[in-house]
């Protein structure tokens, strides 16, 4: 059991409160003091996920009221990473950090799979530094300026700097407090552009918020969803979801330069149409780092807070109630209806909503509403309703009124009227006799058929000018260019469009010989490039060299599994250059070693295993050469 532990201070880390106890408890060995603090001199000093908790608040029940949940999210980066985690697997990472062992918790944090780079030492702001030694006495490690992507102090705006205690030091087991010994001061000029420094101080604000905020973790779906609203909203995206990549990417990077994206490694390019920016908008279950996250968010929503406390739901239409366009109510131009669906145009692809009110009456229109004046907008009306035909009947039969007065009462075109009175076999009185009544409907389905008859000319005149246009494209092509023109003449005049299309054009069998000589260099080239950038890709995983692998990347896969034969000079390079299993699981390896060194993190077999994907059935020579790489690894 203890017998005291310090104070926390603000914005304390739990690596610096636990450097502080080794410091003021005496101890000569860092071993003495992990066996107070956790019953276990194995325990290893790590800063930002620490493990072994429940031992360390078992030790403290007598002298503090600590839980061990306030512990990890008041005082460690637990609530950076889990927001952005499925619930599940961030249960599991609170639950590795509560226990003894902790070997899987940057694993299931995703920090492990990343390509951002970690950083080596721990950081401080100079001008923090001197306050709390002025405040407090002492100086401690910040939990904000350990936290990844923050490389400006929000509080005074200058650059952090790296103090000389590595994340990972020579003797893991040991904490180190702050002090001006290992915190030097170094005047440096200023790194970042002022337009940079301004930006980089309020990612470093929205990443204090999100660490004190505590926030649930989401499942990936929840941020998708909220992007691609977002995406819509700002134009960048149409309503049916599809991203206009060039537009979304111009404006990303003129948002934050190319200075501020390389600082928190998140460069983005165009050549990479797989690059990160585009694949976090898409469905996945890959988990991305919360700076990427965080530079997404801010470039979408005016502020972090905004986006967690807003439904963003894409609404062409507004916020409704909407309104209701039936005359025959009493609330008229009154904002009742609540069932609006929202389906998609199949001309122009804009959102098309249909809004039904409890009068009965149905109408759509398209969107999205871009002024105050586009709700009194009503494009077509599916049906008025019970309410409105009973009024229709009482204007009609009951008080005797005329056509135009009556579609004046009801806001609607007098042929709208003939026509409904049409339907519901009214008698109407702005006709004298019986005779005129069936002149009138004769008059109502003549007007009918000589709409149809324009509506056949019009689409057919369309076609023809479309066809005249565009006389190479086929008749697939001409239907995606007028979608509504093609629908209106399949369903009422197919006979016609289908002898007015261009015919189906079967390609010609080609008699010519191929020049297989000359193929193959011209194939073999391609092959050699493709080759190179596989395995040039580094920083990325690796990719087995197969040549089914090689035949997709340059398009030409039938080809190398058909005609390898007639290519010898193609086929004897790719029989010198393919992997087979166990030489794609070597090279894994030696990849996996290489990313752990340069991320600073330390060689041991379970992590370049983890890191390599390898299986436990490995085959003996894998074994071997894993064995070999290790030994050849500094201690």
């Amino acid at each position: 059991m203890l017998g005291f532990f310090p104070a926390p201070y603000p914005d304390e880390i739990l690596y610096s409160i636990l450097a502080r106890y080794h410091i003021r408890s005496g101890n000569t060995s860092p071993k003495i003091t992990l066996r107070e603090l956790f019953n276990s001199q194995d325990v290893i000093a790590t800063v930002d996920l620490p493990s072994n908790l429940n031992s360390l608040i078992e030790n403290l029940k007598f002298i503090s009221n600590y839980q061990v949940e306030d512990l990890i999210y008041k005082y460690t980066l637990y609530p950076f990473y889990s927001v952005f985690l499925p619930p599940k697997r961030a249960t599991q990472v609170m639950e590795s950090m509560k226990a003894d062992f902790g070997g899987d918790i940057h694993s299931r944090a995703g920090i492990m799979a990343s390509s951002l780079k970690m950083q080596r030492y721990l950081r401080f702001c100079p001008k923090c530094l001197e306050e709390d030694l002025q405040k407090y006495g002492e100086s401690y490690w910040h939990r904000l300026h350990q936290t990844p992507g923050v490389l400006v102090c929000p509080v005074h705006c200058v650059t952090l700097q790296d103090s000389t205690i590595p994340i990972q030091g020579f003797n893991r087991h040991e904490y180190h407090a702050a002090s001006q010994e290992n915190c030097p001061v170094v005047s440096v000029q200023q790194i970042y552009s002022q337009q940079s420094l301004k930006k980089l101080r309020v990612l470093a604000q929205d990443i204090l918020w999100l660490i004190n905020s505590n926030l649930l973790s989401r499942e990936l779906e929840w941020f998708q969803r909220k992007y691609i609203a977002l995406l819509i909203e700002k134009g960048f995206a149409t309503a049916t979801r599809r991203v206009n990549q060039k537009r979304l990417l111009d404006n990303f990077l003129f948002f934050y330069g190319a200075e501020i994206l390389e600082a928190v490694n998140s460069m983005v390019n165009y050549k990479n149409e797989q690059n990160w920016l585009f694949s976090i908008f898409r469905k996945h279950r890959k988990s991305f780092h919360p700076i990427r996250h965080l530079l997404v968010i801010r470039f979408l929503t005016n502020s972090i807070e905004e986006f967690f406390n807003t439904d963003y739901q894409y609404k062409p239409f507004g916020e409704g109630p909407w309104l209701c366009f039936n005359a025959a109510v009493d609330h008229y131009l009154k904002p009742v209806i609540t069932n609006l669906v929202v389906t998609h145009c199949l001309d122009n692809k804009k959102p098309l909503g249909t809004f039904s009110c409890f009068c009965g009456m149905v109408y759509c229109r398209t969107g999205p509403d871009e002024t105050d004046e586009d709700n009194l907008r009503i494009g077509k009306v599916n049906t008025y309703g019970q309410f409105w035909e009973q009024k229709l009947k009482e204007l009609v039969e009951i008080q005797k009124l005329g056509l135009r007065e009556t579609a004046r009462q009801l806001k609607v075109d007098p042929r709208t009227v003939k026509r409904y009175t049409a339907i519901l076999k009214l008698k109407t009185f702005w006709k004298s006799s019986q005779k005129n009544q069936l002149v009138n409907s004769q008059e109502i389905l003549d007007s009918n058929l000589n709409l149809a008859n324009d509506n056949k000319i019009k689409y057919r005149e369309v076609w023809k000018t479309l066809q005249q246009k565009y006389p190479e494209a086929s008749k697939t092509t001409l239907r995606r260019l007028a979608q509504g023109t093609y629908a209106w003449l399949y369903r009422n005049d197919k006979e016609w469009l289908n002898k007015n299309s261009p015919v189906l054009k079967v390609p010609l069998a080609c008699v010519g010989k191929v020049d297989w000589a000359e193929r193959d260099k011209q194939v073999l080239k391609k092959v050699k490039n493709a080759v190179r950038a596989l395995l040039s890709a580094e920083k990325q995983k690796p990719t087995r060299i197969s040549i089914g692998r090689i035949g997709r990347t340059i398009g030409l896969a039938a080809l190398l599994e058909k005609h390898l034969a007639e290519m010898p000079l193609t086929r004897d390079y790719l029989e010198s250059v393919k992997e087979s299993v166990e030489d794609f699981q070597i090279r894994r390896i030696k990849w996996a070693i290489q990313r752990l060194d340069d991320c600073g993190e330390e060689i041991q077999p379970w992590k370049v295993i983890k890191l390599a994907a390898l299986r436990e059935n490995c085959s003996e020579r894998v074994q071997a050469v894993l064995e070999s790489e290790l030994y050849k690894q500094p201690d």
